[in-house]
């Protein structure tokens, strides 16, 4: 088997970036917006607050915020995985694994960081 390099250009579609990027918008937005959501009605937080963390971080119980956390981490692993999948898979691989991956990889860090802020908060809190 003789291994040659591909081109720079292969594997990309213009059309599937700005596709990847709608993606990203819609998930981020509805994330953003979902969380505040939550924070808000569900939870009772003030939205005109500012401290470290809200308040209602330092309950001792599972709240409706930690699920709408984990799942954005599982959504987040869902499109890394995908990603993964895409890469071998997708007429246009570059442009697919780094949309999925970089929308996976975003969601992940997010959903994660504030579910460290929420432990790091229990533990000040106690």
């Amino acid at each position: 088997m003789i291994e040659t390099p591909v081109a720079l250009d292969q594997g990309i579609s213009r059309r599937r970036d700005m596709m990847w990027g709608w993606v990203g918008a819609i998930v981020g937005s509805a994330v953003g917006v979902g969380s505040a959501a939550v924070a808000i009605f569900v939870e009772g937080a003030n939205a005109y607050q500012s401290s470290p963390y809200p308040p209602f971080f330092t309950k001792r119980q599972l709240l409706a915020y930690d699920l709408f956390l984990a799942a954005v981490v599982v959504v987040g692993a869902i499109f890394a995985v995908g990603a993964i999948v895409l890469a071998r898979r997708s007429h246009f691989p570059r442009t697919d694994a780094m949309g999925g991956m970089l929308a996976g990889t975003i969601l992940l860090l997010l959903g994660a960081a504030l579910l460290f802020t929420r432990l790091v908060a229990l533990i000040r809190g106690s």
